[in-house]
């Protein structure tokens, strides 16, 4: 039987979000912009969905808009921002570990006249929120940094980075997308504008997300043509999805502590290899991930020996599948290219139980021993 330790790149679905899913799909159909009665029974279930994405969120419903999924809300908040940029706020400023879905919306930016700051992170996987808080002044427009990091698990300064926007008139986006579900979103305490989720990370449909925007804050539409979600995202929302991810909000907002789990699996990294080396362990962490390296032995050679043995781990961010170039993340942490690439990351979730985690545990001294011989 496969344990499932990649819930980072994607959590299986939810039994409840299916269930919830399944129930609008049977149902007759329905554009929720319609005044008939199938189309009110249509918004009637968005908008018990949004109240569920809200809770999760601790935010007014109102303040929820939905997305295709993650990437969709950071683009939306960085395009959203920047097209509405005036004056001498022509500068953005995020890390230089930010998922490449803001990495990428940012650079895109800079290619188009905005001067666009990386601020670089500690070796622990931190960002410094005074290095960073340095480079917000008048002329920024938007400052971005995620919550917590989706290779490492390490957990930012969002609320200290977001004081200093507050101070500066500045936008602040916090990339939530790792953390929702697993650590609580504090929008108030991060001074957070604007915070982006994801529905599949969490148990929810892939291709669901959310953009939670603070009310009264000027955001252009990333999709404009249409009078849904308050006018800031055209398109017919696709309403079994929605329904599924706010089923998946709510039973996420009753999982359990997963840091029992986390330190079992690394008590066990350490009898598999003494010298194992994990990332980021030194810095506040989320309580479901663990990316460890093991001398000598090589990331891909173990991820590969792990699938075979039943276990599904992945050697960084699932976005860089198929990329040559080792993490950009644990580069940026000061590892060099060989140390980076033999970087695993096991990341647990709702569907995780003990008996996979001492499976794997037990598994582990044989598989590390056969990358290691399999090393050229």
């Amino acid at each position: 039987m496969r344990a499932y330790l990649d819930h980072n790149a994607t959590a299986p679905l939810r039994p409840e979000a299916n269930a919830a899913l399944s129930a609008v799909l049977a149902a007759p159909a329905g554009n929720a912009s319609s005044l008939h009665a199938e189309g009110r029974a249509a918004r009637a279930r968005i908008e018990e969905a949004r109240a569920r994405v809200a809770a999760l969120c601790g935010v007014p419903a109102r303040d929820v808009v939905f997305t295709s999924g993650g990437t969709e809300a950071i683009a939306a908040a960085i395009r959203g921002i920047a097209d509405r940029a005036t004056g001498e706020r022509r500068r953005i400023i995020i890390s230089s570990i930010e998922h490449s879905a803001v990495l990428d919306a940012a650079r895109a930016l800079a290619r188009s006249g905005f001067e666009v700051v990386e601020v670089a992170c500690e070796r622990s996987g931190a960002i410094d929120a005074a290095r960073f808080a340095r480079e917000i002044d008048a002329r920024v427009a938007l400052a971005a940094l995620q919550a917590a990091n989706n290779e490492t698990g390490v957990i930012q300064p969002v609320a200290e980075v977001g004081s200093a926007c507050r101070a500066a008139g500045a936008a602040f986006l916090v990339d939530a997308v790792q953390t929702a579900g697993k650590v609580p979103i504090d929008r108030e305490g991060w001074s957070a504008d604007l915070v982006a989720i994801s529905g599949h990370k969490l148990g929810g449909p892939q291709g669901t997300g959310a953009l939670i925007v603070r009310e009264g804050l000027a955001l252009a539409p990333l999709l404009p043509g249409g009078a849904q979600e308050r006018r800031r995202r055209g398109g017919t929302e696709p309403v079994a999805a929605i329904a599924g991810f706010g089923a998946a909000c709510e039973a996420a907002s009753c999982d359990r502590d997963l840091l029992p789990l986390r330190a079992r699996l690394e008590a066990g990294l350490r009898a598999a290899s003494p010298d194992v080396r994990i990332h980021g362990e030194g810095a506040p962490r989320l309580p479901n991930t663990v990316n460890a390296a093991f001398p000598g032995v090589s990331g891909e050679t173990l991820v590969i020996a792990l699938d075979l043995a039943g276990f599904a781990a992945a050697t960084g961010s699932a976005c860089a599948s198929g990329a040559v170039e080792p993490s950009h993340v644990l580069r940026a942490m000061g590892l060099d290219e060989e140390a980076a690439r033999g970087a695993v990351r096991f990341s647990m979730g709702w569907s995780t139980t003990e008996a996979e985690v001492d499976r794997l545990v037990e598994a582990l001294p044989a598989l590390v021993a056969r990358a290691t011989m399999a090393r050229p």
